[in-house]
C-alpha cells in the first residue's frame, strides 16, 4: 500500500521541484543582465563633468565604451560620485 502511494507521488513531486528550480534559474538569469548594463557618462566641461551619454557594460573586456563622437565613457560608483569607473562595450 505504501509502495503504491509513493510511486504515485514521485512524478508530481518531481514536476513541482523542476518548476521551482526553473523559476529561480530564470529570475537569476534576468537579474545578471541588469547588473551588467550601466549608464555611461562623458566629460563636457568643469560645469558638466558627467554628461549622460549611452549604455555600457561594467564587465571587463578589450572594447572600451565610447560615445558616437569617440569620447571614452566612464561610470559612477555611486549616484553622487565622480565619473571615474572604466566601462566597456555591451557584448552582442
Amino acid at each position: 500500500m505504501k509502495a503504491i502511494f509513493l510511486k504515485r507521488m514521485i512524478m508530481p513531486l518531481a514536476v513541482i521541484v523542476l518548476g521551482i528550480v526553473g523559476a529561480f534559474t530564470t529570475t537569476a538569469m534576468s537579474s545578471d543582465k541588469a547588473l551588467t548594463n550601466v549608464q555611461g557618462y562623458r566629460f563636457i566641461s568643469q560645469a558638466d563633468p558627467c554628461h549622460a551619454d549611452a549604455q555600457c557594460s561594467n564587465v571587463s573586456s578589450a572594447n572600451i565604451c565610447t560615445s558616437s563622437g569617440g569620447s571614452q565613457l566612464k561610470g559612477k560608483a555611486a549616484p553622487n560620485a565622480p565619473c571615474d569607473v572604466p566601462l566597456y562595450k555591451i557584448p552582442n
